[in-house]
């Protein structure tokens, strides 16, 4: 059973604007080490940085857990392994998925030139 959906879309430029700026770091409260790591690496770090941010989105909405916390988006960690991604909660949000009776999490991840999109679906 569908205990919760969330959707996430993005401008990638967005992203792209706000590296020029600085590089992410842990301080930022957005992205643990690994998500850093794995995104600073990639070949368009933006649309990766923009593609985990937009995951990590839509499993707050999918939650019911409010996106306007920042607090809440390190607790929602991007796992890369190889070819697939995996969305592992930690804190307060694994927190919520137990009480909400989540066993499984689906998530589907969209990355173009532009935009960016991620769909996290949550099931008992």
């Amino acid at each position: 059973m569908i205990l919760g959906i969330g959707i996430d879309w993005l401008d990638a430029r967005r992203v792209e604007r706000e590296l020029l700026r600085h590089d992410w770091s842990l301080d930022d409260g957005i992205f643990t080490a690994a998500e850093i790591r794995h995104c600073s690496a990639a070949r368009h770090p933006a649309r990766w940085f923009a593609v985990c941010f937009a995951a990590k989105e839509a499993a707050l909405k999918a939650l019911g857990l409010p996106v306007s916390d920042l607090g809440f988006f390190r607790e929602v960690e991007v796992r890369f392994l190889h070819s697939q991604q995996q969305l592992i909660l930690h804190k307060r949000s694994k927190a919520r998925s137990t009480r909400m009776g989540v066993r499984h999490i689906r998530m589907a991840l969209a990355r173009g030139h532009v935009h960016v999109g991620a769909t996290v679906v949550l099931e008992s």
